[in-house]
């Protein structure tokens, strides 16, 4: 909700919006009345239930798409001291 509420953007109609989490029913509404297409999220771990159920409804219904981003990578890792130009120890 927070996303959408505190844009940076005047509109977000047609927009695709990316989540950690699959979207709830209370922000299923906001995402739809915002005029946003698309969300790509990464979990669905409440699939079952009831209010994201709901969410699935009110989102066919308004003809949002949606889909779970699946990373080809389980993790990231950052060295900053590649960043700074110097070598890392492990390397």
């Amino acid at each position: 909700m927070n996303a959408i509420l505190n844009k940076n953007s005047t509109d977000v109609k047609g927009c695709t919006i990316y989540a950690a989490l699959f979207p709830c029913n209370e922000c299923a509404k906001l995402i739809i009345q915002s005029g946003i297409k698309e969300i790509v999220y990464c979990c669905d771990k409440y699939h079952g239930r009831s209010e994201f159920v709901a969410s699935r409804r009110l989102l066919d219904m308004a003809g949002v798409k949606y889909w779970q981003f699946v990373p080809k990578n389980k993790q990231v890792i950052i060295s900053f001291s590649d960043a700074e130009g110097t070598q890392n120890i492990a390397d």
